[in-house]
């Protein structure tokens, strides 16, 4: 005659280890979440905006070597935008103050003026100074080489 195990009752519920687990995938979704919510700070937002700035010119003069024409970038001061053919319309943090450094022939009206690059690399040249309250950016065209710098401080 076949006998018959008796099977142990288990208790429902969860290990200690499964519940670790879960624990710590709660905690690190919550520690996401809430840099996500977070706005950057003002700092970050100027780096950004100085960054795409000078990518903006940079591939603005680029294009300007490559199509072997005049390629401009305006910054409009008032509503803190920069537009260039290449890149569009980039905007800079509102809570910054912009100051723009450039040839008489570039100032566009009071509110705005600009860069232009020229086939053989070269540019007008000059200067824009970016504050916020928690940092400093400046940007530097070189009229004879064209060449963007970039500084954050």
């Amino acid at each position: 005659m076949p006998q018959l195990h008796r099977k142990r009752g288990r208790r429902a519920g969860f290990t200690l280890m499964e519940t670790l687990v879960v624990m710590g995938l709660i905690a690190l979704l919550a520690g996401m979440g809430s840099q996500l919510v977070r706005s950057p700070s003002s700092r970050l937002r100027l780096e950004s905006a100085t960054r795409g700035l000078c990518g903006t010119l940079r591939a603005t003069r680029a294009r300007a070597i490559g199509t072997n024409s005049e390629t401009a970038v305006v910054i409009d001061l008032e509503r803190k935008s920069y537009t260039s053919p290449v890149g569009g319309e980039g905007l800079l943090p509102e809570e910054t103050t912009i100051k723009l450094e450039i040839a008489n022939s570039q100032q566009l009206s009071g509110n705005r003026g600009g860069f232009t690059f020229f086939p053989d690399g070269s540019s007008t040249g000059g200067d824009i100074t970016i504050e916020a309250p928690n940092g400093r950016a400046t940007i530097g065209v070189n009229w004879l080489t064209g060449e963007i710098r970039c500084a954050l401080g």
